[in-house]
């Protein structure tokens, strides 16, 4: 098999396809490409070929870049989408490239491969005038891949899991003094192996969840004990009209004093909801988003998808980075007391939505009318004409952005490609 069907979307969708030759990007001229990112001395300039022919070199270089994956990689255990990641990033760099790379003697060396292609994608992102942006795309595009579905590792193989402590969850009620005690006096009373099976229950994904049940065998001398849920309870205000909305607290990306305000709005809406999830994480003096910066910045780039997860693993968050988003997902989450994290395009008009990507925080939803409540940390966003009213300080508190006009901005490429982050709670 040279690609799973998602590996043979994700390998169209970041090569493209045109028929006419073209220069490349990085260099503007040589090597000239043409069809589905196929190079080589019988591409040269003036060249137009066939669909057909785009479709036959497209299996025949794909074939080629799986067979490099499994030689450099053999004996390696890799998920299907672990290796549609890699031939994708073998296609576009090179066979050499890979062979040479820290990421293959990290894997050969035994390291779980979820890990070292979150860590180690993110970096190929450059070319000979410095980082690109369609490249970086794409690396976090690969990674996103790797990283979801049912085949791929568990995230405990990006970031370490710290052990379990049912304590956690009298935050959850009123975090009395006897709430505490109690949770501890039941912690004491199950083996190490019965907290492991109840947390590998609990922090399970939403889509395994449903099928799988918590495991947690009592001893003799104990009475059963129904596990309890610490996922945070939404605080929805109105609750009989349907609405959701989320006491998250609102960070301004333009009140940092590190300097990267203008590129931080990834980050201050991460820390928009680790904040909310784990009261006090962020606490100290300073901004609360500008702590959470210097996490990110131990991992990666602010604008790295994989520096993010990582930051809020470090903060006892679990979280990945999908680019399958839809409206649905999103009311899933606020149902579940969860808010979403979302990466859109701020430009261009709603019907043709342009430039960078920006990201902000969805805080709740209001079926009545249709909106999205969001904590922008830029300001207000102009959703039709695109670009902002305001980037004041405290203007992007709980706007209303229409499911109409923002969804546009959020699912550029039709439904179910929106790009977002999917918290699964606190541990």
């Amino acid at each position: 098999m040279t690609l799973t069907p998602d590996g043979w979307q994700l390998l169209r969708r970041w090569e493209g396809c045109r028929l006419a030759a073209y220069p490349d990007p990085a260099s503007g001229s040589e090597p000239w490409t043409i069809g589905y990112g196929h190079t080589g001395p019988d591409v040269v300039p003036g060249l137009v070929i066939s669909q057909q022919q785009a479709e036959a070199w497209l299996e025949a270089d794909a074939a080629e870049a799986a067979a490099a994956v499994d030689r450099l990689l053999a004996g390696c255990r890799l998920s299907p989408r672990q290796r549609d990641a890699l031939v994708s990033f073998c296609f576009n760099v090179g066979a050499g490239a890979l062979e040479d790379s820290t990421l293959r003697r990290r894997i050969l060396a035994g390291e779980p491969a979820a890990r070292v292609i979150a860590e180690e994608l993110p970096r190929w992102c450059k070319a000979e005038n410095g980082p690109m942006e369609g490249l970086r795309l794409r690396r976090a595009n690969e990674v996103a891949h790797a990283l979801g579905g049912p085949e791929a590792n568990s995230p405990q193989d990006v970031a370490p899991q710290q052990p379990i402590q049912l304590r956690d969850a009298a935050a959850f009620h009123r975090d009395l003094p006897h709430q505490r005690q109690a949770w501890e006096a039941l912690q004491r009373s199950l083996s190490t192996e019965q907290l492991k099976q109840f947390a590998r229950a609990y922090r399970q994904s939403p889509e395994t969840h449903q099928s799988a049940s918590i495991r947690v065998q009592q001893s003799t001398a104990a009475a059963p004990v129904a596990p309890p849920t610490a996922t945070p309870k939404p605080q929805a205000v109105e609750p009989a009209q349907g609405l959701i909305q989320l006491a998250v607290p609102y960070f301004s990306q333009h009140d940092s004093a590190t300097g990267q305000g203008p590129r931080m709005c990834f980050s201050s809406s991460c820390a928009m909801a680790a904040a909310f999830l784990r009261p006090g994480c962020l606490a100290g003096s300073g901004q609360p988003d500008d702590a959470y910066l210097s996490l990110v910045q131990r991992h990666g780039d602010s604008t790295e998808a994989p520096a993010q997860l990582a930051a809020l693993a470090g903060l006892g968050i679990r979280a990945r980075f999908r680019t399958d988003g839809r409206l649905e997902h999103l009311v899933a989450q606020l149902q579940r007391g969860l808010p979403c994290p979302v990466g859109w395009l701020y430009e261009g008009t709603a019907s043709a939505p342009g430039g960078g990507g920006h990201w902000s925080l969805v805080i709740g939803w209001d079926p009545a009318t249709r909106q999205l409540l969001m904590h922008d940390p830029n300001g207000e966003a102009d959703l039709v004409a695109g670009g902002y009213v305001s980037t004041a300080v405290s203007s992007g508190n709980a706007l209303r952005y229409s499911e109409r006009n923002w969804g546009r901005r959020w699912m550029v490429e039709g439904p179910g490609s929106g790009w977002w982050v999917e918290l699964l709670a606190a541990h």
